[in-house]
Protein backbone atom coordinates (compact mmCIF):
# COMPACT_ATOMS: atom_id res chain seq x y z
CA UNK A 1 0.00 0.00 0.00
CA UNK A 2 2.53 2.64 0.96
CA UNK A 3 4.27 1.27 -2.54
CA UNK A 4 1.33 2.27 -4.30
CA UNK A 5 1.32 5.37 -2.86
CA UNK A 6 4.76 6.39 -3.16
CA UNK A 7 5.12 5.48 -6.91
CA UNK A 8 1.97 7.69 -7.64
CA UNK A 9 3.08 10.42 -6.14
CA UNK A 10 6.18 10.21 -7.87
CA UNK A 11 4.63 9.98 -11.03
CA UNK A 12 2.81 13.39 -10.62
CA UNK A 13 5.78 14.87 -9.37
CA UNK A 14 7.28 13.29 -12.30
CA UNK A 15 4.52 14.63 -15.02
CA UNK A 16 4.77 18.28 -13.18
CA UNK A 17 7.82 18.79 -13.83
CA UNK A 18 7.78 17.44 -17.95
CA UNK A 19 4.64 19.97 -18.03
CA UNK A 20 6.53 22.47 -16.94
CA UNK A 21 8.98 23.46 -19.77
CA UNK A 22 7.95 27.09 -19.25
CA UNK A 23 5.72 29.47 -21.19
CA UNK A 24 6.53 29.24 -24.46
CA UNK A 25 6.58 25.47 -24.34
CA UNK A 26 2.99 25.75 -22.85
CA UNK A 27 2.05 28.79 -25.51
CA UNK A 28 2.89 26.72 -28.54
CA UNK A 29 1.19 23.19 -26.76
CA UNK A 30 -2.55 25.00 -26.47
CA UNK A 31 -2.53 26.67 -29.80
CA UNK A 32 -1.39 23.99 -31.77
CA UNK A 33 -1.96 20.64 -29.95
CA UNK A 34 -6.14 20.64 -31.64
CA UNK A 35 -5.18 23.14 -34.59
CA UNK A 36 -6.37 21.70 -38.07
CA UNK A 37 -4.14 23.63 -40.49
CA UNK A 38 -6.87 22.89 -43.56
CA UNK A 39 -9.48 24.30 -42.16
CA UNK A 40 -10.33 28.14 -42.65
CA UNK A 41 -10.32 29.15 -39.12
CA UNK A 42 -13.19 31.53 -38.44
CA UNK A 43 -15.32 30.97 -35.40
CA UNK A 44 -18.42 32.37 -38.02
CA UNK A 45 -18.06 29.66 -41.04
CA UNK A 46 -19.75 32.55 -43.46
CA UNK A 47 -17.25 35.20 -42.60
CA UNK A 48 -14.39 36.52 -45.06
CA UNK A 49 -10.81 36.15 -44.25
CA UNK A 50 -9.38 39.42 -45.74
CA UNK A 51 -5.83 38.85 -46.72
CA UNK A 52 -3.34 41.90 -47.37
CA UNK A 53 -0.61 41.10 -50.11
CA UNK A 54 2.23 43.53 -50.42
CA UNK A 55 5.46 42.77 -52.42
CA UNK A 56 8.58 44.06 -52.40
CA UNK A 57 11.04 43.86 -55.63
CA UNK A 58 14.66 42.71 -54.59
CA UNK A 59 16.58 42.20 -58.00
CA UNK A 60 15.94 41.60 -62.08
CA UNK A 61 18.29 39.51 -63.03
CA UNK A 62 17.68 39.47 -66.73
CA UNK A 63 14.93 40.81 -69.07
CA UNK A 64 15.13 38.72 -72.19
CA UNK A 65 14.15 40.10 -75.74
CA UNK A 66 14.10 36.50 -77.74
CA UNK A 67 11.97 35.38 -75.46
CA UNK A 68 9.91 38.08 -73.69
CA UNK A 69 10.80 36.40 -69.84
CA UNK A 70 11.84 38.50 -66.47
CA UNK A 71 13.65 36.68 -64.16
CA UNK A 72 12.97 38.34 -60.62
CA UNK A 73 13.71 38.29 -57.12
CA UNK A 74 11.66 39.73 -54.63
CA UNK A 75 9.48 39.54 -51.25
CA UNK A 76 5.65 38.51 -51.10
CA UNK A 77 4.47 39.23 -47.41
CA UNK A 78 0.93 37.81 -46.87
CA UNK A 79 -1.31 39.20 -43.79
CA UNK A 80 -4.16 37.91 -42.46
CA UNK A 81 -5.98 37.03 -39.18
CA UNK A 82 -6.67 34.00 -37.50
CA UNK A 83 -9.43 33.60 -34.44
CA UNK A 84 -8.00 30.26 -33.16
CA UNK A 85 -4.47 31.84 -32.78
CA UNK A 86 -5.15 34.56 -30.27
CA UNK A 87 -3.79 34.49 -26.51
CA UNK A 88 -3.56 36.66 -23.26
CA UNK A 89 0.25 37.86 -23.54
CA UNK A 90 -0.07 37.86 -19.13
CA UNK A 91 -0.92 34.56 -19.31
CA UNK A 92 2.00 33.27 -20.95
CA UNK A 93 5.12 35.41 -19.21
CA UNK A 94 4.36 38.25 -21.38
CA UNK A 95 4.93 36.76 -24.85
CA UNK A 96 3.44 39.19 -27.30
CA UNK A 97 4.34 37.19 -30.84
CA UNK A 98 5.79 33.68 -31.40
CA UNK A 99 7.34 32.06 -35.29
CA UNK A 100 4.93 28.89 -36.09
CA UNK A 101 6.39 26.68 -39.44
CA UNK A 102 3.46 27.54 -41.91
CA UNK A 103 3.60 24.13 -42.47
CA UNK A 104 1.48 23.79 -39.49
CA UNK A 105 -0.98 26.65 -40.36
CA UNK A 106 -3.72 27.39 -42.39
CA UNK A 107 -2.43 29.84 -45.41
CA UNK A 108 -4.26 31.12 -48.64
CA UNK A 109 -4.09 29.42 -51.55
CA UNK A 110 -2.54 31.21 -54.25
CA UNK A 111 -1.47 30.77 -57.93
CA UNK A 112 1.03 32.72 -60.02
CA UNK A 113 -0.85 33.40 -63.33
CA UNK A 114 2.13 34.44 -65.30
CA UNK A 115 5.13 32.27 -64.51
CA UNK A 116 6.62 29.61 -66.95
CA UNK A 117 7.87 27.06 -64.14
CA UNK A 118 5.88 23.52 -63.76
CA UNK A 119 4.38 24.25 -60.49
CA UNK A 120 2.75 27.76 -60.10
CA UNK A 121 1.38 27.39 -57.07
CA UNK A 122 3.07 29.30 -53.91
CA UNK A 123 3.29 26.90 -51.62
CA UNK A 124 6.02 27.30 -47.79
CA UNK A 125 9.31 25.98 -47.95
CA UNK A 126 10.46 25.71 -44.74
CA UNK A 127 9.20 29.33 -44.13
CA UNK A 128 8.04 30.58 -40.98
CA UNK A 129 5.09 32.83 -39.80
CA UNK A 130 4.94 35.28 -36.79
CA UNK A 131 1.93 35.37 -35.48
CA UNK A 132 1.04 37.47 -32.66
CA UNK A 133 -1.57 37.41 -30.29
CA UNK A 134 -4.06 39.04 -31.61
CA UNK A 135 -4.49 36.23 -34.13
CA UNK A 136 -2.58 38.53 -36.52
CA UNK A 137 -0.24 36.70 -38.94
CA UNK A 138 2.40 37.66 -41.55
CA UNK A 139 3.88 35.44 -43.74
CA UNK A 140 7.32 36.57 -45.76
CA UNK A 141 7.66 34.53 -48.97
CA UNK A 142 10.39 34.35 -51.23
CA UNK A 143 9.32 34.36 -54.63
CA UNK A 144 12.00 34.15 -57.06
CA UNK A 145 10.10 33.23 -60.51
CA UNK A 146 10.42 33.85 -64.36
CA UNK A 147 7.30 35.62 -65.55
CA UNK A 148 6.05 36.20 -68.68
CA UNK A 149 6.47 40.01 -70.10
CA UNK A 150 5.21 41.15 -73.42
CA UNK A 151 7.60 43.38 -74.76
CA UNK A 152 6.60 46.22 -77.27
CA UNK A 153 9.99 47.30 -79.31
CA UNK A 154 8.82 49.72 -81.36
CA UNK A 155 11.21 52.72 -79.85
CA UNK A 156 14.55 50.05 -79.16
CA UNK A 157 16.83 51.07 -77.73
CA UNK A 158 15.30 53.12 -76.25
CA UNK A 159 12.35 51.42 -74.86
CA UNK A 160 10.40 51.47 -72.09
CA UNK A 161 8.83 47.82 -71.15
CA UNK A 162 6.11 46.92 -68.49
CA UNK A 163 6.00 43.93 -66.69
CA UNK A 164 3.66 42.38 -64.02
CA UNK A 165 3.68 39.68 -61.45
CA UNK A 166 -0.06 38.72 -61.46
CA UNK A 167 -1.25 36.57 -58.36
CA UNK A 168 -5.03 35.14 -58.12
CA UNK A 169 -6.50 32.60 -56.09
CA UNK A 170 -6.58 28.46 -56.81
CA UNK A 171 -9.30 26.97 -54.92
CA UNK A 172 -11.49 29.40 -52.51
CA UNK A 173 -13.23 32.14 -54.15
CA UNK A 174 -13.95 35.55 -53.20
CA UNK A 175 -16.69 34.40 -50.39
CA UNK A 176 -14.25 32.37 -48.58
CA UNK A 177 -10.77 34.40 -49.00
CA UNK A 178 -10.85 38.02 -50.60
CA UNK A 179 -7.41 39.25 -51.42
CA UNK A 180 -6.44 43.01 -51.61
CA UNK A 181 -3.40 44.47 -52.77
CA UNK A 182 -1.04 45.93 -50.04
CA UNK A 183 2.10 48.38 -50.77
CA UNK A 184 4.20 47.75 -53.70
CA UNK A 185 7.97 49.07 -53.23
CA UNK A 186 11.46 48.60 -54.19
CA UNK A 187 13.78 47.47 -51.61
CA UNK A 188 16.74 49.65 -51.63
CA UNK A 189 18.60 48.02 -48.59
CA UNK A 190 18.66 44.54 -50.90
CA UNK A 191 18.01 45.87 -54.56
CA UNK A 192 20.65 44.66 -57.14
CA UNK A 193 20.95 46.80 -59.69
CA UNK A 194 21.00 45.61 -63.49
CA UNK A 195 23.17 46.30 -65.96
CA UNK A 196 21.08 47.00 -68.78
CA UNK A 197 17.67 47.84 -67.24
CA UNK A 198 16.54 49.82 -64.47
CA UNK A 199 12.94 50.70 -62.86
CA UNK A 200 11.14 53.55 -63.04
CA UNK A 201 7.93 52.98 -62.15
CA UNK A 202 5.51 50.83 -59.57
CA UNK A 203 2.44 50.30 -59.47
CA UNK A 204 -0.24 47.96 -58.06
CA UNK A 205 -3.99 46.65 -59.27
CA UNK A 206 -7.30 43.90 -58.17
CA UNK A 207 -9.61 42.15 -60.96
CA UNK A 208 -12.47 39.91 -60.30
CA UNK A 209 -12.54 36.92 -62.51
CA UNK A 210 -16.06 35.50 -62.80
CA UNK A 211 -16.20 31.72 -63.87
CA UNK A 212 -19.75 31.32 -62.62
CA UNK A 213 -22.30 32.18 -59.99
CA UNK A 214 -20.89 30.42 -57.14
CA UNK A 215 -17.07 31.08 -57.91
CA UNK A 216 -15.68 34.67 -58.64
CA UNK A 217 -11.84 35.11 -57.81
CA UNK A 218 -9.93 37.58 -57.07
CA UNK A 219 -6.52 38.43 -59.20
CA UNK A 220 -3.70 41.23 -58.33
CA UNK A 221 -0.96 42.41 -60.56
CA UNK A 222 2.39 44.24 -59.41
CA UNK A 223 3.13 46.52 -62.35
CA UNK A 224 6.67 47.20 -62.85
CA UNK A 225 8.29 49.96 -65.51
CA UNK A 226 11.47 49.00 -66.64
CA UNK A 227 13.63 51.64 -68.93
CA UNK A 228 16.65 50.49 -71.17
CA UNK A 229 20.10 51.94 -70.92
CA UNK A 230 20.80 52.90 -74.15
CA UNK A 231 24.34 54.10 -74.01
CA UNK A 232 25.60 50.62 -74.80
CA UNK A 233 23.81 50.15 -78.13
CA UNK A 234 24.41 54.06 -78.83
CA UNK A 235 27.96 52.99 -79.37
CA UNK A 236 28.03 49.61 -80.55
CA UNK A 237 24.95 49.73 -83.49
CA UNK A 238 23.69 53.47 -83.53
CA UNK A 239 27.32 54.66 -83.95
CA UNK A 240 28.52 52.65 -86.65
CA UNK A 241 25.84 52.65 -88.64
CA UNK A 242 26.03 56.01 -88.90
CA UNK A 243 29.69 56.24 -89.61
CA UNK A 244 28.94 53.50 -92.61
CA UNK A 245 26.24 56.07 -93.87
CA UNK A 246 29.13 59.32 -94.23
CA UNK A 247 31.44 56.58 -95.67
CA UNK A 248 28.89 55.62 -97.97
CA UNK A 249 28.54 58.84 -99.09
CA UNK A 250 32.31 58.89 -99.89
CA UNK A 251 31.77 56.54 -102.50
CA UNK A 252 30.50 59.29 -104.34
CA UNK A 253 33.23 61.10 -104.00
CA UNK A 254 35.88 58.78 -105.27
CA UNK A 255 37.83 58.83 -108.82
CA UNK A 256 36.57 56.38 -111.20
CA UNK A 257 40.05 56.09 -112.60
CA UNK A 258 41.11 54.18 -108.97
CA UNK A 259 38.26 50.96 -109.63
CA UNK A 260 37.28 50.62 -106.02
CA UNK A 261 34.01 52.80 -106.20
CA UNK A 262 32.27 49.64 -106.58
CA UNK A 263 34.11 47.29 -103.92
CA UNK A 264 33.53 50.15 -101.33
CA UNK A 265 29.69 50.00 -102.06
CA UNK A 266 29.67 46.64 -101.85
CA UNK A 267 31.54 46.13 -98.19
CA UNK A 268 29.27 48.93 -96.84
CA UNK A 269 26.02 47.10 -97.82
CA UNK A 270 27.72 44.04 -96.49
CA UNK A 271 28.35 46.12 -93.33
CA UNK A 272 24.51 46.23 -93.26
CA UNK A 273 23.33 43.40 -93.81
CA UNK A 274 26.00 42.17 -90.38
CA UNK A 275 23.91 45.04 -88.53
CA UNK A 276 20.64 43.70 -89.27
CA UNK A 277 21.80 40.33 -88.66
CA UNK A 278 22.91 41.21 -84.79
CA UNK A 279 19.85 43.65 -84.31
CA UNK A 280 17.79 40.49 -85.26
CA UNK A 281 18.91 38.07 -83.03
CA UNK A 282 18.39 40.43 -80.18
CA UNK A 283 14.90 41.07 -80.77
CA UNK A 284 12.16 38.61 -80.15
CA UNK A 285 11.77 36.23 -83.05
CA UNK A 286 7.66 37.17 -82.96
CA UNK A 287 6.68 40.45 -81.58
CA UNK A 288 3.67 41.90 -82.49
CA UNK A 289 5.83 45.29 -83.42
CA UNK A 290 8.86 46.24 -85.66
CA UNK A 291 11.95 47.92 -83.91
CA UNK A 292 12.15 51.46 -85.70
CA UNK A 293 15.75 50.91 -86.13
CA UNK A 294 15.33 47.61 -88.10
CA UNK A 295 13.08 49.58 -90.07
CA UNK A 296 16.01 52.40 -90.39
CA UNK A 297 18.80 49.74 -91.02
CA UNK A 298 16.23 47.98 -93.81
CA UNK A 299 15.58 51.63 -95.63
CA UNK A 300 19.44 52.62 -95.17
CA UNK A 301 20.39 48.94 -96.94
CA UNK A 302 17.97 50.04 -99.17
CA UNK A 303 19.97 53.44 -99.99
CA UNK A 304 23.23 51.37 -100.31
CA UNK A 305 21.87 49.04 -102.78
CA UNK A 306 20.75 51.99 -104.81
CA UNK A 307 23.78 53.74 -104.38
CA UNK A 308 25.86 50.43 -105.57
CA UNK A 309 23.34 50.51 -108.77
CA UNK A 310 24.29 54.11 -109.96
CA UNK A 311 27.67 53.65 -108.92
CA UNK A 312 27.10 50.68 -111.39
CA UNK A 313 25.48 52.57 -114.06
CA UNK A 314 28.55 55.68 -113.63
CA UNK A 315 30.92 53.13 -114.25
CA UNK A 316 29.77 52.16 -117.69
CA UNK A 317 28.55 55.67 -118.87
CA UNK A 318 32.06 56.74 -117.95
CA UNK A 319 34.39 54.11 -119.36
CA UNK A 320 31.79 52.38 -122.37
CA UNK A 321 33.36 54.20 -125.05
CA UNK A 322 36.55 55.52 -124.40
CA UNK A 323 37.71 53.44 -127.48
CA UNK A 324 36.91 54.04 -130.97
CA UNK A 325 37.20 50.42 -132.84
CA UNK A 326 38.70 49.93 -136.59
CA UNK A 327 38.88 47.43 -138.75
CA UNK A 328 42.52 46.96 -140.04
CA UNK A 329 42.65 43.56 -141.86
CA UNK A 330 46.44 43.58 -143.24
CA UNK A 331 49.87 44.98 -142.41
CA UNK A 332 49.07 48.18 -144.52
CA UNK A 333 45.71 49.07 -143.33
CA UNK A 334 46.92 49.16 -139.66
CA UNK A 335 49.82 51.13 -140.38
CA UNK A 336 47.51 53.75 -142.47
CA UNK A 337 45.09 53.51 -139.56
CA UNK A 338 47.74 54.42 -137.42
CA UNK A 339 48.98 57.33 -139.40
CA UNK A 340 45.08 58.43 -139.28
CA UNK A 341 44.85 58.93 -135.89
CA UNK A 342 47.68 60.57 -135.32
CA UNK A 343 46.19 62.99 -137.40
CA UNK A 344 44.36 65.81 -135.36
CA UNK A 345 42.26 66.75 -138.75
CA UNK A 346 41.25 63.32 -138.62
CA UNK A 347 37.39 63.26 -138.61
CA UNK A 348 37.66 59.99 -136.46
CA UNK A 349 39.66 61.41 -134.26
CA UNK A 350 37.24 64.36 -134.04
CA UNK A 351 34.55 62.14 -133.56
CA UNK A 352 36.27 59.86 -131.17
CA UNK A 353 36.99 62.60 -128.94
CA UNK A 354 33.37 64.13 -128.81
CA UNK A 355 32.28 60.68 -127.76
CA UNK A 356 34.74 60.61 -124.97
CA UNK A 357 34.18 64.24 -123.65
CA UNK A 358 30.31 63.77 -123.67
CA UNK A 359 30.56 60.49 -121.53
CA UNK A 360 32.49 61.91 -119.17
CA UNK A 361 30.47 64.75 -118.57
CA UNK A 362 27.57 62.72 -118.43
CA UNK A 363 28.63 60.44 -115.87
CA UNK A 364 30.26 63.46 -113.87
CA UNK A 365 26.79 64.95 -113.90
CA UNK A 366 25.06 61.79 -112.68
CA UNK A 367 27.40 61.25 -110.06
CA UNK A 368 26.49 64.97 -108.63
CA UNK A 369 22.60 64.45 -108.80
CA UNK A 370 23.32 61.27 -106.58
CA UNK A 371 25.28 62.46 -104.23
CA UNK A 372 22.83 64.96 -103.76
CA UNK A 373 20.16 62.99 -103.65
CA UNK A 374 21.52 60.21 -101.51
CA UNK A 375 23.05 62.68 -98.80
CA UNK A 376 19.50 64.36 -98.47
CA UNK A 377 18.01 61.23 -98.05
CA UNK A 378 20.56 59.66 -95.64
CA UNK A 379 19.80 62.77 -93.39
CA UNK A 380 16.25 63.21 -93.46
CA UNK A 381 15.93 59.77 -93.25
CA UNK A 382 18.24 59.53 -89.93
CA UNK A 383 17.34 62.37 -88.49
CA UNK A 384 13.24 61.03 -88.93
CA UNK A 385 14.35 57.56 -87.13
CA UNK A 386 15.94 59.09 -84.22
CA UNK A 387 13.11 61.62 -83.44
CA UNK A 388 10.65 58.88 -83.22
CA UNK A 389 13.10 56.78 -81.03
CA UNK A 390 13.54 59.40 -78.52
CA UNK A 391 9.87 60.38 -78.53
CA UNK A 392 7.70 58.32 -76.54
Amino acid sequence: MALTLCLSMCAAYGLQLGSDHGPLYRLYNDLLEHYKPYIRHRKNPNETVEVVFSYSMASVEALEETTQTVDSSGFLTLQWTDDLLTWNSNEYGGIDYINIPMEKLWFPDLSLTNGLDDLSLILPIGEKARVISNGSITWFRDLKKRTKCSLDMWHFPFDTQTCSINLIQWVTDIRQVNMSAGIVVIESSLFQRNGEWEITGKSKDTFLHTYSDHIIQTEIEFTFIFKRKYLYYIITNILPVMFLSVLNLGVFLLPPESGEKVSLCITIVLSYAVFLSVIGGSLPGVSDTVSIFSIYLLTMMFLKVATTLVTVLGLNLYHGFTEQKVSCATEQQEIHCLNTFREHDSPKKKIQVKLQKGNKQLANLLTKICFGVITTLTILVTCLCFILLVRQ
